[in-house]
């Protein structure tokens, strides 16, 4: 009977425990979550990458979504909740920004959800706190965001601001990313933000004044323009830009004036967010003549520069045929050697990255390498090739990896010359090709011998 009743009584505190668990996950505002990352190697695409993990703050937004802030430029493949009633939810991921870390998360498997924190611009506006205002770039970003600057700096790790329970924003370190940005990012169902697609300088010096705008007050000087990202092709360094949007420059004042251009190239009149495909406007004086350039806003993507910053999705593209392991030329590629990549790299990729990366290039779409050589029988006298350009096969200019694996299919081709930088020269015949293709799936056991579409 004794034991009946210590039964009865940790059944029931049992049962009790989990409906307030259950009520305590519903009741919450800011819900602690675990998200998982997956590594990518550029130097071994083939690999699986191995899994991290990192805290995440969520807020519940309604329609089954979590908006979070996370690390930028990687790779997410789940998160889930803390254990509130001995299960871990899973959360798969709707949608993310590489540029800002902003995550919108799905899930089915709560039966009761959190009540829904409101995104409310307008009543943020009214309620929480103002202060100067300045466009910035988040840690490892290249997309301006305007925020509010803070007169006390907080955690480096993203949290969540309210005031009088109204939302009103984020704030990473010294900076209050405003609720319009999270607003933004959920009724577009993730979409990124828009980069004004060049680079410009406001702050001429009298001898750049007198060189570039004798006859033009305030112009805007044009240093860069983003390739893939900004009118590359209409729109030029040496620039001057006298208007922007039919808002003449000569207006704006000195002291803040960066911050104003980019609010006529990325906000409307009203002051609002401009989203992707909506048109910018802009009049320019180039060669003592006067031009009208119109471009589309586009978000921050290094993926049509002839050296990319990384690989499209962070998934590299490889090829590997008689032992031969091609890939294209990225950045993170080069940074794989560690923190003295510059000194440890091959000098010719490191020199093509620092002067070509953002080029416009009118022969080559991307640069192929032949990374390394896995050894074999049968191409014992190419095992020292390292990191080098292969410029053309069989005569034909090599501009990117699809191209190379074209030529490669060919079926009338009986033989395979391929031309590296340092004058340096493979070749195979077809028979060859395929006897090493064998070896190399015997040998090392790599699965597929590319990861391009078919």
């Amino acid at each position: 009977m004794k034991n009946f009743k210590y039964i009865f009584v940790i059944v029931s505190v049992f049962a009790t425990l989990l409906p307030v668990g259950a009520e305590e996950f519903a009741d919450k505002r800011v819900i602690e979550s675990k998200i998982t990352f997956q590594k990518t190697s550029h130097q071994n695409p083939w690999l699986v990458g191995e899994p991290y993990s990192r805290k995440l703050n969520l807020l519940y937004i309604g329609k089954g979504l979590f908006f979070g802030v996370t690390l930028p430029k990687q790779n997410p493949v789940f998160a889930e909740f803390e254990s509130f009633d001995y299960s871990v939810p899973k959360l798969g991921i709707k949608s993310y920004d590489e540029e800002t870390g902003f995550i919108l998360l799905e899930t089915k498997e709560i039966p009761k959800l959190p009540n829904s924190v409101v995104l409310d611009s307008k009543s943020a506006t009214k309620h929480c706190p103002t202060g100067k205002s300045r466009y910035v770039f988040l840690p490892f970003s290249k997309t301006p965001i305007k925020v509010l600057l803070l007169e006390k700096k907080t955690s480096e790790e993203s949290d969540f601001f309210f005031k009088n329970q109204v939302l009103c924003g984020v704030t990473i370190g010294e900076y209050l990313i405003p609720t319009e940005y999270v607003e933004t990012f959920y009724r577009t169902e993730g979409k990124p933000f828009p980069h004004p697609g060049l680079v410009f300088d406001v702050n001429l010096t009298p001898s750049e004044r007198e060189y570039y705008s004798k006859n033009n007050t305030n112009p805007l000087l044009v240093t860069e323009v983003i390739p893939g990202v900004g009118p590359a092709y209409n729109l030029f360094p040496g620039d001057l830009i006298t208007e922007v949007n039919s808002i003449p420059l000569s207006k704006i004042d000195d002291w803040d004036r960066t911050d104003k251009v980019y609010d006529l190239i990325l906000r409307k009149p009203s002051g609002a967010l401009r989203e992707l495909g909506e048109s910018v406007q802009l009049k320019l004086h180039r060669n003592f003549q006067n031009q009208n350039v119109s471009y589309d806003l586009r978000a921050y993507d290094s993926n049509d520069f002839l050296i990319p910053e990384e690989a499209k999705k962070r998934k590299p593209l490889y090829l590997i045929v008689g032992g031969f392991f091609f890939t294209e030329l990225t950045n993170a590629y080069l940074k794989e050697f560690g923190s003295e990549y510059r000194v440890k790299s091959e000098k010719k990729l490191v020199y093509l990255s620092d002067y070509y990366q953002k080029k416009v290039h009118p022969v080559r779409e991307k640069i192929v390498i032949l990374s390394r050589v896995f050894p074999l029988e049968g191409n014992l006298g190419y095992q020292e090739f390292q990191d080098l350009v292969l410029e053309k096969v069989n005569g034909t200019r090599v501009t990117s990896l699809s191209q190379l694996k074209t030529l490669l299919q060919s079926e009338e081709t009986t033989y395979y010359a391929f031309e590296l930088s340092g004058g340096k020269i493979a070749f195979f015949t077809r028979r060859e090709i395929l006897d090493l293709q064998q070896e190399l799936q015997l040998t090392y056991k790599l699965g597929r011998a590319y990861n391009l579409e078919d």
